[in-house]
């Protein structure tokens, strides 16, 4: 057997995230392809979990390939870090299929656009740089930084000054660059509903909502899905809302007055926004700003998912907005590719070095080794 590309990014996504369950795993490999990679013994089922896991063979295959250039991560096996690690899949997962390297193995390697580092390689060696904070990844989007958190019911509180030191420590070598938040979670509506938790904002640890409300920084929502896949695929191309904006509205297209920050253009007389990046607080601003000038209403844009499951609710149903859907003509526009998540194909896989990987060579060089 040759493994192809599909399986090799299926191991690593599998060394880097530690567990996940098999219905996410099916959006990057079919049940016959990761099965046949168990019954190879290169992954297997965790019991408590149903999860899906790398196992040493499966390991010494991917340090064979890339050299040892893997996370040294320490396995998890408590219950509540394990549903931790899944949560985190989620995320990784759909990062991957939005175009993003995932597999970093340091903080510093996110210098290319676009890329992630995922905090759990370095939580568990050495000195700890994240402390208690509950950053899932920082990401290099575009011309800006992220510092990514999965959000999901009972997900507990935060110490939002903990949270902004260590997002600050970890990119300091970007001097310049935009920084802003991602709150990711299952849906767009998961997300919202615990975005509503409020506590006393007297103590340090608060709710995910308060910070929300309290950050200066840009927040972004993230569904887990298709739709979040091509928002990041938008969100990795540098000055992403002008473009798009341009390549929505053509020839109807006007630049926006410079005193409305939160406009993206003028259509048909009223304020536009580009808002397939789900940063609805600048939503809200540019609706402050119309209201301002005497406007009832504005214009959006966005994906279809995400008109669906918000935007049509929440501005186009209580008349603050028109809302219209993106073509993916479009998108495709701006992006340089289909509006669709990126699946690994299934032509062999070539190393570094130019040579394919084969199951009888790698089971050889096992035994020769001695590493069984």
């Amino acid at each position: 057997m040759i493994f192809s590309q599909r399986d090799i990014d299926t191991l690593r996504l599998l060394c880097w995230c530690q567990y996940v369950q098999p219905e996410d795993l099916n959006v990057i490999s079919s049940p016959v392809e990761w099965e046949n990679l168990m019954r190879l013994g290169l992954a297997h089922r965790h019991r408590g979990s149903g999860a899906i896991t790398l196992s040493n063979h499966g390991r010494l295959l991917l340090q064979n390939v890339f050299e040892g250039k893997l996370p040294q991560l320490t396995q998890s096996y408590h219950g509540d870090a394990i549903q931790r690690r899944i949560r985190l899949s989620r995320t990784a997962l759909t990062a991957y299929q939005g175009g993003i390297d995932i597999f970093t193995t340091e903080a510093g390697s996110i210098t290319a656009s676009p890329s992630l580092f995922l905090s759990a390689v370095s939580r568990g060696r050495g000195s700890n740089p994240w402390g208690s904070t509950r950053i899932a990844a920082i990401a290099h989007l575009g011309d800006a930084l992220y510092a990514i958190h999965y959000v999901c019911s009972g997900v507990g509180k935060l110490a939002l000054t903990d949270e902004l030191t260590a997002f600050t420590n970890q990119t300091a070598r970007f001097r310049n660059t935009p920084r802003a938040f991602i709150f990711a979670g299952e849906s767009y509506a998961d997300i919202l509903t615990e975005l509503e938790q409020t506590s006393k904002m007297d103590t340090k640890l608060i709710f995910y909502g308060d910070a929300y409300r309290c950050l200066q920084l840009p927040v972004h929502l993230l569904s887990c899905d298709d739709t979040g896949a091509v928002q990041l695929q938008i969100m990795s191309v540098p000055d992403y809302r002008k473009k798009l904006t341009q390549a929505a509205l053509k020839n109807q297209y006007q630049p926006p007055p410079k005193d409305a920050p939160a406009w993206d253009a003028v259509f048909q007389g009223m304020p536009f926004v580009m808002a397939a990046d789900m940063d609805l607080r600048r939503i809200d601003t540019a609706l402050q700003i119309a209201k301002a000038n005497g406007m009832k209403q504005i214009a959006i844009a966005a994906l279809e998912g995400q008109a669906e499951s918000v935007l049509f609710s929440r501005y186009r149903d209580t008349g603050l907005a028109r809302v219209f859907v993106l073509t993916d003509e479009a998108v495709s526009a701006v992006t340089g590719r289909p509006p669709v998540p990126y699946t690994p194909p299934r032509t062999q896989f070539i190393t570094p070095k130019g040579d394919v990987v084969d199951a009888p060579s790698f089971q050889t060089h096992g035994k020769a080794g001695g590493s069984h």
